[in-house]
């Protein structure tokens, strides 16, 4: 062999020798722009085996973690090579897992994985679509043609909606964490805390299921509860008025959440029309205010709420029958009315009227069958209505039976008769004559009465030829 054929083939052997000598191997497809002695201090410290801090000069969305001292990469500053070897060849990728992926420690990229998110593959989650970060995108956009995007754990936002959809549309908060947990984002309710919300719920409305107030819109997909745009700056915004606005819109004046039935604020019925006194302030607000509650009560009249016990007695009075003359609300009893208001009624008590006590002309009759009350009036004023007539209807014809004629309220026996009115005047001795000298006694099947008429009036009637001669 010729001495320049021989150093040819040893200069052949050293050049394929030489790059041997300077790279453990050839680098993976993602740094091959790098491959060349003189791009070696890109990434590693001249003359030194050891990674320079240069991965994160090109790896600036990993720079920004390890500056912030968040995620996977906050306590490895250094020693990129440990877990991203490379001069293992093109198809070498730099992630390497020690052991199975499915085994990894979520919890050490300060993210930990709980509920429901424990259960999907990575993949499933680390994506191109759900990846938000701005700087991984637009690293990622300008440093590689590989899709880099599509195995990449980092750019992922910690938000809901990042990876969910937010199937209320922005009507509430983002901060999904407020009403939904990782364990089930259907047991909202159990999370949310109401009294935070504009509504916060008191008494009987902390019993109340959500879907109650919060109706689930069956026009979205999927269907979703109505959560916001409720009106509830008044009770009647959810709760049909019973009262018909008879009391106002203000349902807190007398009602809570507690118990709008029996938990009732103390209700000042003085600033009403009609102010309660007497028997009135004891009465149970529904004896007046009936279940229905439609309109208020009528109290322009007693009769409006009260029986009439005297059954239409007094309707012709000008007042019209008015409790208030005789009773007040202290009580039904006892009466109130006195003899002076009895003076200016169609029967003024004169006489011995005066003392006679009411029971005894006010006695209990039947105005309609099975029904008892007191009699106060009568169509007419006569003796007869209360007194006997004791002259058996003597005197109907020339006196109508009027007692007036011959007595007065002062006396029955003293007789007021001026006979001298009579068919029969009494003149010389018959003045002197006892009554009863000519009005005598009778018997019939009733008893003994006095004949008044007709009597003789006759002088033989009564005297004889004999009696006129002595």
């Amino acid at each position: 062999m010729s001495r320049v054929r021989y150093v040819f083939l040893l200069l052949i052997a050293f050049i394929h020798v030489l790059p041997a000598q300077f790279s453990p191997g050839k680098l993976s497809k993602y740094h091959a722009d790098l491959e060349g002695t003189t791009n070696c201090v890109q990434c590693h410290e001249l003359r030194k085996k050891e990674l320079s801090d240069g991965c994160v000069v090109c790896h600036t969305p990993l720079k920004e973690r390890l500056d912030q001292n968040r995620g996977y990469h906050a306590d490895k500053k250094s020693g990129c090579g440990d877990c991203h070897s490379d001069h293992n060849g093109r198809a070498f990728e730099l992630v390497y897992w020690p052991k199975d992926i499915s085994t990894f420690d979520h919890d050490k990229t300060g993210y930990p994985l709980t509920g429901g998110h424990q259960k999907p593959k990575c993949n499933e989650c680390h994506k191109r679509t759900f990846i938000k970060d701005a700087s991984v995108i637009a690293w990622a956009q300008k440093y590689t043609r590989f899709p880099v995007l599509d195995r990449t754990f980092l750019g992922l936002s910690r938000t809901c909606n990042a990876c969910h959809t937010d199937i209320h549309r922005g009507e509430v908060s983002q901060e999904c964490t407020t009403c939904h947990t990782t364990e089930s984002w259907k047991k909202a309710a159990e999370v949310f805390d109401h009294q935070k919300a504009k509504f916060a719920l008191t008494g009987a409305h902390r019993k109340v299921t959500c879907e109650k107030c919060h109706k689930v819109d069956n026009n979205r997909t999927p269907p979703v509860k109505q959560l916001t745009g409720l009106a509830f700056t008044s009770c009647l915004n959810c709760h049909k008025d019973r009262h018909n606005g008879t009391y106002g819109s203000n349902c807190e004046t007398c009602h809570t959440t507690k118990d709008w039935k029996k938990d009732l604020l103390p209700f000042d019925h003085s600033k009403t029309k009609y102010p309660l006194v007497g028997k009135h302030v004891s009465v149970k607000c529904i004896q007046c205010h009936k279940p229905t509650l439609k309109q208020l009560p009528r109290y322009l009249s007693c009769t409006a709420c009260h029986e009439d016990r005297h059954f239409g007695q007094f309707t012709q009075r000008k007042d019209g029958g008015d409790c208030g003359a005789c009773h007040t609300v202290q009580g039904f009893k006892p009466t109130t009315f006195t003899v002076a208001q009895h003076q200016e009624t169609r029967f003024v008590l004169d006489g011995g009227h005066l003392a006679i006590p009411c029971i005894q002309c006010h006695k209990p009759f039947e105005p309609r069958v099975g029904v008892i009350t007191i009699r106060f009036t009568w169509k007419e004023n006569r003796c007869s209505t209360c007194h006997k007539d004791v002259h058996r209807n003597q005197f109907s014809t020339h006196y109508q039976n009027a007692c007036q004629a011959c007595h007065s309220t002062q006396s029955f026996q003293k007789l007021i008769l001026d006979h001298q009115q009579t068919a029969f005047p009494l003149d010389g001795k018959h003045r002197n004559v006892p009554c009863a000298k000519c009005h005598e006694k009778e018997q019939d099947a009733v008893g003994v009465f006095a004949r008044y008429y007709p009597v003789a009036h006759r002088c033989e009637d009564c005297h004889t030829l004999t009696r006129d001669i002595r």
